[in-house]
Formats: C-alpha cells, sequence, structure tokens
C-alpha cells in the first residue's frame, strides 16, 4: 500500500539551538524563553506527526470499519487545544516558536489536498460552520470524564469538523473558509469513524481515555514517546479499535470461546491481495492459539496487524511499551502487561509467517506469469 508524501516541515534539531546559545550572550530569562520556545516546537512536531498518522490509519483501517466517515486530507490546529492552558507569555513564545496561535491554522497537508492551501493559513470555517473563535465562551459541562473535562475548546472544534465529514458522505468534500472570505473545496476520503487524539500538552498525561465510541485519547506520554512513523500509527491504530468497529466489539464479547480469540491476520486479509489464500496455511493451527485479555488485548494485535498492512514494523508497539516500562513512564494501557506481551511475541511470529507465505505466492505467481508466454510459443510451435 503506497503512501502519501508529508509536506509539513519542523525547525532544526534541538543541537542548533545548544549552538547558538552557547555562541551568544544571554539577557536575564532568555535562557528560559528558549527553552520554551524548544518545548512548545518539540511538542507540536510530536502532536501534528501523531495527527497525521491517525488520519492514515482511518484511511487505511477503512475495510474494517462498521462505522465510516469521509476523512480531511488536512490537520487544523489552535493554542485553545492546549489542555493545561497557556498564559499571555508562554502564547507569545508559542507563537515565536511555532507560527502558531489562538486561531484555527493549517498545521499538516496531505499530497492531496489542494495546492490553494498552505501550511499556516488561517481557517475560520468548515462548511460555513464557524471554527471556535478568541474569546468564546463555553459552557464547561460540554465535555467531561467522570468529573473532569477533557477539552471545552476542543469540544466545540470536534463538533464543526464532525457535522462536515457528515455531511461529506454525499459528495466526498468539504468547504473551507479561510481569512479573508476566500472558500476552498477540498476533496475527503472515506476512513473510519471517530477521533483517535493525544496531546503534548495533555493535563493528564498518564491515561487512555474512551468516550462514548465516538473519541479516544492516547496517553500524551506514550505519544512523546514515540520516535518513527510507525510507532504514530501503532498507537493512533490502538485507539482506533476502541472506535472503529463497535459492532465487532459486541461480537467479541458476546463469544463462546472464554479466551475471546483475536482473528488471526484478519487485517491483513483484506490490506493485502489475495491474502484469504495465504491464510489457510498457517489460520487453522494458530487461530485459537492466541488468548485475548479483554478489548486491550485485542486492540494490541489489531494495531500489530494495521502497521505490517500499512508497510510498517509490527513490532513498534511492544518495542515501545518496553521503553516505557524501563523508563517507568506512566502511560496507561499502553504499556503491556506480562499475559499481552506474550500473546504479542506469538501474534508477531504468526505474521511473519503470513509474510513468509504472501511472498511465496507472490513468487509463484510471477513465475507463473514469466512462464506463460513461452508456454503459448511452444503450443504455437506444434500446430
Amino acid at each position: 500500500m503506497s503512501l502519501p508524501s508529508v509536506r509539513i516541515r519542523f525547525a532544526a534539531p534541538a543541537l542548533a539551538l545548544i549552538a547558538a546559545l552557547a555562541t551568544s550572550p544571554l539577557r536575564a530569562g532568555e535562557f528560559s524563553d528558549e527553552f520554551d520556545r524548544q518545548r512548545f516546537k518539540e511538542g507540536l512536531k510530536h502532536e501534528i506527526a501523531f495527527r497525521e498518522a491517525a488520519i492514515h490509519v482511518a484511511w487505511g483501517a477503512e475495510p474494517l470499519c462498521d462505522d465510516t466517515t469521509e476523512i480531511e486530507p488536512f490537520v487544523l490546529w489552535s493554542t485553545r487545544t492546549v489542555r493545561k492552558g497557556l498564559s499571555s507569555k508562554h502564547q507569545e513564545l508559542f507563537k515565536q516558536a511555532t507560527g502558531m496561535d489562538e486561531h484555527w491554522r493549517i498545521a499538516w497537508l496531505d499530497e492531496a489536498a489542494p495546492d490553494e492551501l498552505k501550511l499556516g493559513q488561517r481557517v475560520i470555517a468548515v462548511n460555513k460552520r464557524p471554527l471556535p473563535a478568541p474569546g468564546q465562551k463555553f459552557e464547561l459541562s460540554a465535555v467531561f470524564r467522570g468529573g473532569s473535562t477533557m477539552s471545552v475548546d476542543d469540544q466545540a472544534f470536534w463538533t464543526v469538523m464532525h457535522q462536515a465529514r457528515e455531511e461529506a458522505n454525499s459528495d466526498q468534500t468539504m468547504t473551507l473558509t479561510l481569512e479573508g472570505g476566500r472558500e476552498i473545496k477540498v476533496s475527503t476520503q472515506t476512513g473510519c469513524s471517530g477521533t483517535v487524539m493525544a496531546s503534548a500538552f495533555d493535563d493528564e498525561p498518564e491515561n487512555f481515555l474512551r468516550q462514548d465510541g465516538k473519541r479516544s485519547k492516547i496517553p500524551g506520554n506514550a505519544m512523546l514517546e514515540a520516535r518513527t512513523r510507525d510507532e504514530y500509527r501503532w498507537l493512533a491504530a490502538f485507539g482506533t479499535y476502541f472506535l472503529a468497529s463497535e459492532k465487532s466489539i459486541q461480537r467479541q464479547r458476546s463469544s463462546d470461546d472464554v479466551g475471546n480469540a483475536f482473528m488471526i491476520g484478519k487485517v491483513l486479509a483484506l490490506a493485502v491481495p489475495g491474502g484469504g489464500t495465504i491464510l489457510s496455511a498457517v489460520e487453522a493451527q494458530t487461530q485459537r492459539t492466541i488468548q485475548v485479555d479483554g478489548l486491550v488485548g485485542g486492540a494490541d494485535l489489531f494495531a500489530n496487524e494495521v502497521v505490517m498492512a500499512l508497510g510498517g514494523d509490527p513490532s513498534v508497539g511492544m518495542k515501545l511499551s518496553d521503553r516505557l516500562k524501563a523508563q517507568g513512564t506512566r502511560a496507561d494501557v499502553i504499556v503491556l502487561s506480562e499475559f499481552r506481551r506474550s500473546n504479542v511475541e506469538l501474534h508477531l511470529r504468526t505474521l511473519k509467517e503470513i509474510d513468509a507465505a504472501r511472498k511465496k505466492a507472490e513468487e509463484a505467481e510471477a513465475a507463473a506469469e514469466a512462464a506463460a508466454p513461452a508456454a503459448s510459443a511452444a503450443s504455437g510451435s506444434t500446430r
């Protein structure tokens, strides 16, 4: 499966900043300001990389979802999504470091987005519905997890976006209104319903949250530890599992198999052409071998397969968990228990077998195609 290239460009690494600071005199408070600028820059880099991964996973896992919708090929971002809140000074430092402020601006563009859209452009409305404006007040009861709000401004933004996604189901487009009133129509692509979020500025960075089957939040600590595109995608796929297929989850809960075994290779069967014929070689003996520890264990295996189907390394989730555990970093269910880890190890071995069978089948098909012209010529010469 070919993946779109990424247009976003991030600033130079921290070493360049450190070198610059070492060669220039600093006034009082300047070092702490530069530290905050770099912190904001790196945090936003992680968050946008995760949002990109979540969009690609939603598109790539669409065949698995009972509920689908149209997904936009861009990311809008505002400092209003920072759950910890920013002082006026920190808002200014954030803008200096990233170009982002309290307005909703384009932070990432897929290659499928129109050329008229540019990074940093301010978007004031989607399908003519205004996005939350600076200074706008919201009811504090907008979004709750237990007794605490997840994000008031964030919810208002996603209300607009989710409505635009539903409307795009009819013609696969949504309309952005830019600052100044210019309107641009954007093509969308079908993907899994729901929204998987993660924030570098999370006020509960150690917690995984799932809300009403519509949104899930990956622990900020886990997202900040992610280092590669595959790791971001694994986290996004993990969160997608709890949203993408409510019917499948209910079927799993009602299964008469106490272990609730995961259906090995089903993701790959949908993602790899001819995959259904490959699975029979290994499915029979492994289908009921892996016992899944509830929904969370199913999410582990789902994420492994989605990453592999997108051309990545399915073991990245286990490696990320191992790093978090070694560091003592709290990241809720992202850190594997010993039981879940043993299931993941078995699953990865099975995926390796499936991949080997897939490659063997592809080689045999290629050999058969290469031999066909020669066989046809030989048949013609005997007539």
